[in-house]
């Protein structure tokens, strides 16, 4: 989150925004249900995975280590698809990148990933 909290469209004031609007109680975020790794019981069991995780997001590092711990952790199958040096919901905002369509493409490709996988 710090390299990434002055990064456009989501750096760390948006992000802050948004979670004392949408959790204001500083005590709840401490809920598995803020974050999936907080739960106590880990994350065996679920479903294969599919991520898509820009480079200069705050969010990035989460992302990563989330798809780690169910790869690595969990032997839970994970797709990743990464996209160095681009912001948070850069693809709704720049339509008419070729990264955006890329974006769009991989998006579709990962949702086939997941159905396909048992």
């Amino acid at each position: 989150m710090e390299q990434n909290k002055d990064a456009p469209i989501l750096g760390q004031k948006a992000m802050d925004l948004f979670t004392d609007n949408y959790i204001p109680n500083v005590e709840d975020r401490k809920d598995p249900l803020f974050s999936p790794l907080l739960v106590l019981t880990g994350q065996k069991g679920l479903p294969p995975s599919y991520f898509q995780i820009c480079g200069m997001d705050p969010l990035r590092d989460e992302a990563l280590i989330y798809e780690r711990v169910l790869r690595e952790e969990q032997g839970i199958k994970t797709k990743v698809d990464m996209y160095p040096g681009l912001p948070h919901g850069f693809w709704s905002i720049a339509l008419k990148l070729k990264v955006s369509e890329k974006f769009v493409e991989d998006s579709v490709k990962g949702a086939e990933w997941l159905l396909q996988q048992k």
